[in-house]
């Protein structure tokens, strides 16, 4: 399969193989696959890639395209099962003695990619309890929506992202935005991509100073990146970056940064997993008790990862 210039063979012998798509010379695939070519369409069939020429044979007629309007292959005929990919991971750690702590989190990751477009549903929840009294309650669900419209280039026209977290006082912080971003690094080892996003940010709290408003509502500037990199076929890293900044009261800003390493220990379907979560807020609101929570929280989880 060929996404964002990274060429997949997925075989009993190579297990999951990744090439960077520039290195490969020749591709002949006798199983029915779909092409997606720049400004020219989708096609479905049998292909022989060679030469810097693209040959689909489509039922009984062979067609030819240029190799560098090529910009996806997936698996299969256009069927919607063919476009979904899923990952759930989970952890759980617990102390007891001295101390006693139970904490646990869970992240959800649904994808579906077409030729033309990838959709996105993520959650990631933490729940942590020290001596039976809970001090870790935070959510955050995101769905956006990336309309590819040339090789690297693709338009966002809707993120929805809701977060809740009772000991930052936030009750739920929902951002609408929409925008568009590029892959600015593509195939070999890493990924890169910038993002940028504008919308409507509230958020709603939790307790609040008698006298003081219980929401906040204005405009967002959002940037973001996200960074993948593998460094063995076993081993990979990815980073995930972005910022809500109010707008016109920069002070009404938030941001969210998340790195996970995973270690393939059986194929593709298990990983064991390594992440770091920092959110923080710049301008806390005090709760009802005059209580102002503090602008940083930094997680560092430990788990495993199951993908389908």
């Amino acid at each position: 399969m060929l996404r964002d210039k990274d060429f997949e063979i997925d075989s009993e012998e190579l297990d999951l193989l990744k090439l960077d798509w520039d290195d490969v010379e020749e591709v002949r695939s006798a199983r029915i696959l779909t092409y997606r070519f720049e400004d020219i369409g989708i096609f479905v069939g049998t292909a022989v890639i060679k030469d810097g020429t693209v040959k689909i044979k489509i039922d009984e007629e062979v067609r030819e395209f240029p190799r560098d309007d090529l910009i996806l292959i997936l698996e299969g005929r256009p069927r919607e099962r063919n476009y979904w990919f899923a990952r759930l991971g989970v952890g759980l750690v617990s102390r007891s003695g001295n101390t006693n702590q139970n904490d646990f989190n869970a992240t959800i990751r649904l994808c579906r990619q077409s030729p033309k477009s990838r959709l996105k549903i993520e959650y990631a929840g933490n729940i942590g309890r020290v001596e039976g009294t809970e001090n870790v309650n935070n959510h955050n669900f995101l769905t956006s929506l990336d309309m590819l419209i040339k090789a690297g280039f693709f338009v966002t026209p809707f993120t929805i992202n809701l977060y809740n977290d009772r000991f930052q006082n936030i009750d739920l912080r929902t951002t609408l935005a929409a925008g568009a971003g590029y892959v600015i690094v593509r195939g070999g080892d890493v990924d890169w991509s910038l993002g940028l996003a504008a919308g409507y940010l509230a958020t709603k709290y939790v307790s609040v100073q008698e006298g003081q408003e219980d929401a906040d509502e204005s405009f967002a500037l959002i940037p973001n990146t996200s960074i993948e990199v593998d460094f063995t076929k076993d081993i990979e890293f990815k980073f995930d970056y972005n910022s809500q900044i109010g707008i016109p009261d920069p002070k009404n800003t938030y941001h969210h940064a998340n790195g996970t390493f995973s270690v393939d220990i059986w194929g593709d379907f298990l990983d064991l997993d390594l992440s770091a979560t920092w959110e923080r807020t710049e301008n806390p609101k005090p709760d009802a008790q005059g209580n102002i929570p503090k602008r940083d929280d930094l997680r560092i989880s430990f788990g495993f990862g199951m993908e389908f």
